[in-house]
């Protein structure tokens, strides 16, 4: 029988895995999913690479702290760093929706 745990990390493997598909396919061909908020991307690999970056700290922050199993403290120090690189996704994303440079400043010379 399945108990909640193992629910838990199935649900959690499932929706890792799907923000990693998406953040690799607006990583790697600048693709993103149709929709109102497509609109707001200006920059979807940046947008890709920061949705990469969440992903990897989310899955360290569940599955070294929450979802470990046991009351080990010892992977604390590891799950906060994951939610600091979560942190730092979310960070890069929030920079893929403003225009990058155009081009260098140019001097009057």
């Amino acid at each position: 029988m399945i108990d909640m745990h193992e629910m838990l990390v199935m649900a959690a493997v499932v929706v890792l895995t799907v923000g990693l598909v998406i953040g690799g396919a607006a990583a790697t061909k600048g693709w993103l999913l149709p929709g109102k908020g497509r609109a707001k991307i200006a920059r979807p690999k940046v947008w890709g690479y920061g949705t990469l970056l969440g992903q990897a700290g989310m899955g360290v922050f569940l599955f070294l702290g929450p979802l470990e199993g046991s009351r080990n403290t010892t992977f604390f120090p590891f799950a906060m760093a994951g939610m600091a690189a979560f942190a730092a996704g979310l960070y890069v994303q929030r920079l893929a929706q403003s225009p990058g440079r155009t081009d260098a400043t140019k001097t009057s010379s």
